[in-house]
């Protein structure tokens, strides 16, 4: 080999070496890159899961404190007036009924069937609101002041009258005039809808049966473990006067 050929061989190996790709540096290098990220999740998740432990505690600690000094829930307001009735008298002394009675419901007894009858009455100079129970198969109304086989003892039962748009009321009992879960107001002419509501907001509508004098008569279905305390009305607007 001439020294031509030698130099010549000579420059194409040098030539040759710099262009030849360092494969054994290059996958060493992405092995480095590639063990940065895991190494820097590793570090990431020795932070935040300690953080995300914690975060998960006090939450529940607030949870818990919220439960235990939040307020009790407020219960609906009560709706209507408060309804008070004077608690009834039983044959009261110098009792004298005033008009006819008006029948009002009937009702089984022991032994017959009953009527009860609201009537105005007068004892001491004071009128009453009264119910008394007489038996069916009377024709009609009783008289006024004829004495007449009354049911139980507790027959006439009186209330004296109020002012107001519920002027008087009796609620039925065992042995009374009106049989248990029956109650009967005497109400003012105006009202229209009577609507009644126990200690535990559960409505009763009465219905209009009759007239007493100048109020009304309104009859209801009530529990009879648990009277009407609260009342609402509806009344009859007023009409504009005609020209």
């Amino acid at each position: 080999m001439t020294d031509l050929e030698r130099k010549l061989a000579e420059t194409l190996r040098e030539q040759g070496g710099e262009v030849t790709p360092d494969l054994a540096g290059a996958w060493a290098e992405q092995l480095r890159r590639q063990r940065r990220p895991r190494a820097a999740r590793r570090r990431l998740t020795l932070v935040v899961a300690p953080l995300a432990a914690a975060l998960v505690v006090l939450t529940s600690v607030l949870l818990a404190t919220q439960l235990q000094t939040a307020p009790a829930p407020v219960p609906p307001a009560s709706r209507g007036q408060e309804l008070t009735l004077p608690k009834p008298e039983y044959s009261p002394a110098g009792f004298i009924e005033k008009g006819e009675p008006i029948a009002l419901t009937d009702f089984v007894g022991q032994t017959d069937n009953w009527t009860s009858y609201a009537v105005f009455a007068s004892a001491l100079n004071t009128t009453l609101f009264c119910v008394e129970a007489f038996p069916k198969d009377l024709k009609g109304a009783p008289s006024p002041g004829v004495v007449q086989a009354q049911f139980g003892i507790k027959s006439p039962s009186c209330v004296p009258l109020s002012t107001g748009s519920v002027c008087a009321g009796y609620v039925g009992e065992a042995g009374g005039p009106l049989p248990a879960g029956k109650a009967i107001y005497l109400v003012d002419p105006a009202v229209r809808e009577l609507n009644l509501f126990d200690a535990k907001g559960d409505l009763s509508q009465a219905k209009l049966v009759g007239r007493l004098g100048q109020q009304q008569l309104f009859l209801a279905d009530v529990n009879p473990d648990s009277s009407p305390v609260r009342f609402e009305v509806s009344s009859e607007e007023a009409r504009p006067a005609s020209r």
